[in-house]
């Protein structure tokens, strides 16, 4: 089992492009695994940090990347703004929003390893485009069904396929 430290993306995007493990990429996109408060190595912990919850601070971090507001953010989540606004630093999101968050971070993951860079993927996720009839990927974050389908635009573009 590994217990390693993994940095926050943010703060350390060099280190992240050389991760090879994807539950490491999924807790540096959450803002390190200081943040998350556990190492995940398999499918197992990210169902129990599902059950458990991760910390309202990956919210901003995941934001932050998004480059959305925060209000943007609590609706990909399902949560009032208002109730993200309130709640510390530390305190636990719900079981629904953790899932959405760990959802949204894997296509985030996924969309930096084919597109290259954050930049790259900040672009693209914020770009219309044709295959979503020119809406943006950002707008199908908000359920397992659109970030299935985001991610697989992403596996259709690694393949050269046109997206």
């Amino acid at each position: 089992m590994r217990n390693l430290k993994i940095q926050n993306l943010t703060k350390e995007p060099k280190v992240f492009y050389g991760l090879q493990n994807k539950y490491d990429r999924i807790v540096s996109v959450l803002g390190g695994s200081v943040q998350v408060g556990r190492v995940i190595n398999s499918d197992i912990d990210l169902i129990e940090i599902t059950r458990k919850g991760l910390p309202k601070s990956v919210v901003a971090t995941v934001s932050n990347i998004l480059g959305i507001s925060m209000e943007k953010m609590s609706n990909l989540i399902h949560v009032s703004h208002r109730t993200i606004q309130r709640k510390n630093d530390n305190e636990l999101l719900n079981v629904y929003s953790t899932e959405q968050i760990l959802e949204i971070a894997e296509v985030i993951s996924r969309g930096i390893e084919v597109l290259g860079s954050i930049e790259n993927f900040s672009h693209w996720v914020n770009s219309e485009i044709r295959v979503l009839n020119y809406k943006k990927p950002l707008d199908y974050l908000d359920t397992s069904f659109g970030t299935k389908l985001i991610k697989d635009i992403l596996g259709r573009i690694e393949q050269g396929v046109y997206s």
